[in-house]
């Protein structure tokens, strides 16, 4: 077996095998749904998006959302910090396997788990609650894409500096909320004031929210949006390219 596809599966086993990232990746989405999905309001038609329900199509680009922020943000760096910390990154860097397979195993073991949560979250919509799976699914495919690359990206960023796991948590969280509210999480950008909703969606997680609305309500995703969430993932990954300590 080659080395990334060992070490690929290596690091999938140590990812589900630990209660809290699994739950977290797999089932919290699902729980997210259910608390949103049985909010009567919700199930309501509402002008500012467009006549449809907010669990049409916001809730459950949300959701999807939530999941690659938790893998990029929450789990990803504390992984790597804690390797970094035991020195398994340096031991690596002295073995034939070069470590960097070790960041490129990662990388797509949360590309895995994100598709696995957005499926199960599509099918547990769909049954559930009766949610159309997106409309535009090619759309949505890449905006999907995009999104996990821009934010799987900024959370390697993060595990390049940070020194312990402890400080990756604390770095993840501190950017995760910020980034989450600007990007209309909590209040969509429509109802932001002024400026502060143009701004959100030009940030990586709203223009990530607003590619996967778009492609779930069938509407294009628009190209900016596209082009942004490639550069952003372009920038990212060259900054932790240059700045990965190793040890």
């Amino acid at each position: 077996m080659p080395a990334l596809a060992k070490m690929t599966f290596v690091e999938a086993k140590l990812l589900l095998r630990d209660p809290a990232s699994a739950i977290m990746t797999l089932a919290f989405p699902l729980f997210l749904m259910t608390i949103c999905g049985i909010i009567p309001g919700f199930r309501e038609p509402y002008e500012g998006f467009g006549g449809q329900a907010v669990i049409d199509t916001f809730v459950p680009s949300v959701v999807v959302l939530v999941v690659l922020s938790i893998l990029a943000l929450s789990v990803m760096p504390v992984y790597l910090a804690t390797y970094r910390e035991r020195g398994v990154l340096r031991r690596l860097s002295a073995s034939p396997v070069h470590p960097a397979k070790l960041l490129a195993a990662q990388i797509v073991v949360n590309l895995l788990m994100a598709l696995a949560a957005a499926v199960l979250l599509i099918a547990f919509a769909a049954l559930a609650f009766d949610v159309s799976p997106p409309a535009d699914l090619a759309g949505f495919a890449v905006a999907f894409l995009l999104g996990t690359t821009t934010l799987l990206s900024l959370g390697m960023l993060v595990a390049a500096f940070a020194p312990s796991s402890k400080a990756a948590t604390a770095i993840g969280l501190i950017l995760m909320f910020p980034l989450m509210f600007l990007a209309g999480v909590w209040t969509p950008v429509e109802m932001l004031p002024g400026v502060l909703g143009s701004i959100g969606t030009a940030t990586p997680m709203g223009a990530v929210l607003q590619a996967l609305r778009d492609s779930w309500g069938g509407d294009p995703a628009q190209g900016w949006l596209l082009a942004l969430m490639a550069g952003y993932s372009v920038v990212f990954a060259a900054g932790a390219a240059r700045c990965f300590r190793w040890e």
